[in-house]
């Protein structure tokens, strides 16, 4: 079965359009799909105006920087682009294979998925910036602490070492301002120094830049912020390739692993085979495994068709 032929499925099964468009088409807020479905979202193809690049392409269109330069790979995020040039926009999400339940965060696809207790129909998604290599926010099961607003940050001993190793002596309690990393918006978590919090880099949304905090662009936080409750559950998972379903169509989405948390299983094929076992379980289904071999070594963290159910 040709890509072609995917794609073709993809548009006339489950609507996933690929829009020409130079106007911005993503949404925070989805409706959840039925029980047995994960992709919320429109992959989108745009246009490129004279004079753009993909960090402004990632912020019109509130994606990370990993995905936009994972969706496009060979073009430099600084580059400033011609018009007319055909760019994909990764507005697509396979929803993790978890309860739909308070905050999930993805570290190496850097994306939260947020589940409102007030309704059971929704989910809201929103690109996020992670901690450097050995700066990893822990996997963990936790929870919301509080909330504030201009916060005050008090630097880490980590922290204001590296700071000083590059000639900047932090002070120990830094008050709210536009000087302050954590920017307007902090919301604390069960596990001590970790945040979620804005930030005054918003180029680091989509990278590996913070010391563990998760950084959110600040549009995306005032949005967020307001709906988020003390209490509410966390869950931080470590999830490269995700699997799901659309109707009989069966779904891969696959990201770059974590360094860190990178053990030999998450980045061979036999990962990708054990995820789509576990997924195809209970149907039948036709799986391009060519397909399937390729997009693990071409992750692009965009969801792909590969298999549908037999009858």
């Amino acid at each position: 079965m040709t890509n072609t032929n995917y794609l073709t499925k993809v548009l006339g099964a489950i609507g996933i359009l690929m829009l020409v468009s130079t106007q911005p088409a993503f949404s925070k807020t989805f409706a959840l799909p039925s029980d047995n479905d994960s992709i919320i979202g429109q992959s989108t193809y745009i246009t490129s105006n004279a004079g753009e690049t993909l960090t402004t392409i990632a912020s019109r269109f509130d994606v990370g920087m990993n995905e936009i330069t994972d969706a496009n790979p060979g073009i430099i995020p600084s580059a400033v682009l011609p018009s007319g040039l055909h760019l994909k926009i990764p507005t697509a999400f396979l929803l993790p294979n978890l309860p739909h339940n308070g905050i999930v965060i993805n570290l190496p696809e850097m994306r939260m998925y947020y589940f409102p207790a007030s309704t059971k129909d929704a989910v809201r998604t929103y690109p996020i910036g992670i901690g450097r290599v050995g700066k990893t926010i822990p996997l963990a099961h936790t929870y919301v602490v509080r909330k504030a607003t201009n916060p005050v940050w008090i630097p880490p001993a980590d922290i204001r070492a590296f700071n000083e190793d590059q000639g900047v002596v932090l002070p120990h309690v830094m008050p709210a301002g536009p000087d302050n990393p954590l920017g307007p918006f902090a919301i604390y978590l069960g596990l001590p120094t970790y945040l979620i919090h804005s930030t005054i880099y918003p180029d680091s949304v989509g990278r590996r830049a913070s010391f563990g905090c998760i950084r959110m662009h600040e549009e995306d936080i005032k949005d967020f912020f307001p709906l988020v409750t003390a209490k509410t559950s966390v869950t931080i998972v470590d999830m490269p390739t995700k699997v799901g379903w659309a109707g009989k169509y069966l779904f891969i989405e696959a990201h770059q692993p974590l360094i860190e948390h990178n053990t030999e299983y998450q980045a061979t094929f036999d990962s990708m085979i054990g995820a789509i076992d576990k997924a195809t379980d209970a149907h039948p289904t036709f799986v391009d495994w060519q397909l399937v071999g390729y997009l693990g070594e071409q992750r692009d963290g965009i969801p792909h068709e590969i298999g549908f159910v037999m009858h």
